[in-house]
C-alpha cells in the first residue's frame, strides 16, 4: 500500500514537472526561440549556392579547355 502510494504520487509529480516546461527547452540544444536552427539554415543556403556557382564555373571552364584542346588537334 505505502509503495503503491509513492509510485502514485512520483509519478504524479512527474506529470506536473513535464506540464510545467516548455514544450521546446530540450530540443536542438536548449534554443528556445529556434534562433540556433535559423542560422544554421541561412549558412547552408549561403553554402549551397556557392556549391552551385563553383559548380556552373568549373563547367563552364571545361567547357572552354575542351574547344581549346580541339582548335590545338586542328592546328597540329
Amino acid at each position: 500500500m505505502l509503495v503503491s502510494s509513492i509510485t502514485r504520487f512520483d509519478s504524479h509529480n512527474s506529470l506536473k514537472n513535464s506540464y510545467s516546461q516548455p514544450n521546446n527547452s530540450h530540443a536542438f540544444g536548449g534554443e528556445h526561440d529556434l534562433s540556433m536552427l535559423n542560422k544554421m539554415d541561412k549558412k547552408f543556403s549561403l553554402d549551397l549556392l556557392t556549391n552551385k556557382l563553383l559548380y556552373k564555373m568549373a563547367y563552364l571552364q571545361e567547357k572552354v579547355s575542351a574547344k581549346h584542346a580541339n582548335k590545338l588537334n586542328v592546328l597540329a
